[in-house]
Parts: structure tokens; sequence; C-alpha cells
């Protein structure tokens, strides 16, 4: 399922992170996609899965700031995606302890069960001897620990580590103008018309002051070593037919998992 690929997401958002300052000129497409997943990380399924989830969305917000603050004007297909979705933002800019409770009950119920923790599956030791996780190191065993549960030291932490500051500047500058150009149409208002406007808005002064480009350097871990080691040997195999290197009945490029019908 989806969580297979948890592992390999702060790999996934570091890459993109780092090329963020100098992404001149997003796709419609693109930005969607970004916010689309913005939405998934601060999902209550997502966000209360682990005690460090949350560090998905730093680094997402991070990318954020770093297009509106480096790249603007290049970009306003991100910018508006942004603002269309700012409930999203504003949920997460004013989230309680209450309300983070309730909704961790109410999308996991009974707290005593143990599930998938994606930021206390174990290390090295809990792969077999192919070098694979065990199944009851990744599906949640004994050693799993109780499902996590949101406190206030937990709120705490999400409160700081989260670069909300840039993008809440954004939101109380732009949407006024947005709701103005709809109101004065009517509701009928072209998108194109609206990406001009916020095209010819200058952002100095309203934005807090840039910060520095972080560049963070790759990080070995199990998961990627295990991902660059299928994929290496998946090529090699493949360009090795015309004469065959290997005994095609002993290699297992990929496990095919078939569910029977009821």
């Amino acid at each position: 399922g989806a969580y297979k690929l948890v592992p390999l997401y702060s790999c996934f958002l570091t890459i993109i992170c780092n090329i963020s300052p100098y992404w001149r000129s997003m796709s419609l497409v693109a930005a969607v996609k970004l916010v689309n997943l913005f939405e998934l990380f601060s999902s209550p399924k997502f966000l209360y899965s682990g005690e460090n989830a949350h560090r998905h969305l730093a680094l997402l917000l991070e990318v954020f700031n770093n297009v509106i603050q480096y790249q603007y004007h290049g970009n306003t297909h991100l910018v508006y995606a942004i603002i269309r979705r700012k409930d999203s933002f504003g949920r997460l800019a004013s989230l309680t302890l209450k309300r983070a409770q309730e909704q961790c009950f109410k999308v996991y119920g009974d707290q005593n069960r143990t599930e998938y923790d994606p930021d206390r599956a174990r290390a090295i030791e809990n792969m077999d001897p192919k070098g694979l996780p065990n199944a009851g190191a990744m599906m949640g065993g004994d050693d799993m620990g109780d499902r996590f549960q949101p406190t206030e030291a937990w709120l705490t932490e999400l409160k700081v580590s989260l670069p909300l500051e840039t993008v809440s500047r954004l939101l109380q500058h732009l949407v006024p103008v947005v709701d103005d150009i709809v109101a004065s149409k009517q509701g009928a208002v072209d998108e194109q018309e609206i990406l001009e406007v916020l095209q010819d808005i200058v952002m100095v002064g309203l934005l807090p002051v840039p910060h520095a480009i972080v560049i963070r350097k790759y990080q070995p871990n199990q998961y990627t070593a295990l991902w660059f080691t299928a994929f290496m040997w998946g090529v090699i195999f493949l360009r090795n037919q015309s004469l065959p290197m290997f005994d095609g009945q002993c290699i297992e490029l990929f496990q095919v998992s078939v569910q029977e019908e009821d």
C-alpha cells in the first residue's frame, strides 16, 4: 500500500526542497500537485500517524517559502493554488490540542490498537537475510509501541518547527486582492486575469526577510540503500539478456501479491 513509500518521502522532499529556490517557472499541474501534497500531509490520517510525521510538512512548507521568496514572479500558478487552498493552511495554523485529539480519535478510534508508525520502524536490525524489512517491523508489532496520541509537547514542537510565517503573510496580503477581483466581476472572472494581477504585485517589504538558502546533503539509510541496490541490479539484469549472465529462474526483481477473491 501507500505506507510502503513513506520511508522515501523525506528523500523525495529533500530533493524538491534543494531545487526549490531555483524553480523559476512552475507549471499549473506541478503547482496543484504540490498543494495537494500539502493537504495529504496535513490530513489527520497522515499527521497523526506518528510523532514525527509533521516533519514532511516542514520540508514542504520550506519549498513553498523558497519559491515565494526567491522566485515569486515566475510562479504565480503556485501562489494562486495556495490562495485557493487558504483554508487548509488556516486550519493547520490554528490547530489546538483539543481539536488534534478529537481528529486523531475520529480517524484512528481505539488508541490501544497498534498500526504501522513510519517514524518508529526499527532500523537495520529488523531486516531479514535478504536485506528486506521484516513484515512484523513494517506493519507494527509488539515492539512498535502504542498508537501515537497528540500531546501539548507535540503541539508545541509542531508549531515551532513549521515555517508558516511566509505563507501566512502571503495569504494576508493577497487573499483580499483576489476577493476584490472576484467581487468586481460578480464571480465570473477569468483565472488568467487573476494570474496577471498577481504577477504585477510586488511583495518586497510585505514578506519576511528572505532566509538563507539551505541545501541538504544526501544521508544514506537502509530504505534508500535497498531501493538503489534493487534498481542497480535490475538494470544490470535487464541489459544482459542477449548473452545471459544470470539464471533467469533464480532472479527475483520484485514480488507480485495476488489477492484472493471472495
